[in-house]
């Protein structure tokens, strides 16, 4: 059965000054997913996700989240199943981090037995009854997690939520989020210019580049795009690269044929057996191999490659 998708946008649009800020792009985010909405420093993520929520006014092109088309009517209803942290962190600084908390229990009529509950969540529990003035960075961004948890909403809009976190607070709030659509039931909308921890966390992944969508869909389509060599260091590489140059092919028949890297000679992926086979006609021919390894392209060389061949 297909996944519904928690957002759909079609055409979306906003310019700034003349400036396409957001340029025609038609998100789909699957219910129960985290996606990683990915790109560098102002390619448009922060205001795609304003459109989201009626922060911003769209130019042109739709929005609709649980099926339903965002207008002013609507966005009263939307939002309450929404939760969000875009851009910088807010609280009242002469308050405590629960009493923040509190503000917001109050607006959206809910207990405070949530407060707690998502204090622990975030490890803020500890720092509750703290002036949010006096707090860390990286303490007030999970403060605005926190905030965003409050009532348990079925879409979550995270903007660059790891920011200020140490590697620990990192590696902690990766883990809540991944885990968000199997605990809580939420889908997580999840923007990152930091295109490897993406990898760690979302299944489904949009690129964005100067305000245009250049790739949408599931990780492992993303992962499918990477580029794979094998990579071995032989103590004669020149003698091996002539060898397959002159057609006395070493060992079974590669396509294309290998190239002189500073890692050393990189072929293209090979299967088990005729790797094996390379190996062993090398070391008969009194070649020594000194590595092997198989190299995959990752998130950001994918990325990179994607937004020059789209021109942008």
């Amino acid at each position: 059965m297909e996944t519904a998708n928690i957002i759909e946008t079609t055409a979306l649009t906003k310019s700034y000054h003349g400036i396409p800020a957001v340029n025609g792009i038609s998100l789909q985010v699957p219910e129960g997913s985290v996606y990683g909405f990915l790109g560098p420093n102002g390619a448009g993520k922060s205001t795609a996700m304003k459109l989201l929520l009626g922060l911003a006014q769209k130019d042109s092109g739709s929005i609709r989240l649980f099926g339903e088309e965002l207008t002013p009517s609507s966005r009263i209803s939307i939002l309450k199943q929404t939760g969000s942290l875009i851009e910088s962190p807010s609280y009242y600084g002469n308050l405590t981090g629960y009493e923040n908390l509190q503000i917001t229990c109050i607006l959206k009529s809910l207990p405070e037995t949530e407060i707690l509950r998502v204090l622990k969540l975030v490890r803020m529990d500890g720092q509750k009854n703290k002036k949010a003035s006096h707090y860390s960075l990286g303490m007030k961004q999970r403060l605005a997690i926190a905030n965003a948890l409050l009532g348990s909403p079925r879409l979550l809009l995270l903007d660059e939520p790891t920011n200020g976190l140490d590697p620990a607070g990192i590696h902690e709030m990766r883990e809540l989020i991944r885990n968000l659509p199997k605990t809580a039931g939420m889908t997580v909308l999840i923007s990152s210019h930091l295109l490897s921890e993406m990898e760690q966390m979302a299944d489904h992944v949009g690129i964005l580049s100067r305000g245009s969508l250049v790739f949408q869909g599931p990780l492992s389509a993303l992962q499918a795009k990477a580029g794979r060599r094998l990579i071995i260091r032989t103590g004669d590489d020149r003698r091996v690269l002539e060898l397959f140059s002159g057609g006395k092919n070493p060992g079974p028949a590669v396509s294309p044929p290998p190239s002189l890297t500073e890692k050393g000679l990189a072929f293209p992926p090979l299967p088990d057996r005729e790797t094996g086979q390379l190996i062993a006609r090398l070391v008969n021919m009194g070649i020594p191999v000194y590595r092997i390894q198989e190299e995959v392209q990752n998130l950001e060389t994918i990325y990179l490659n994607m937004v020059k061949e789209a021109g942008l």
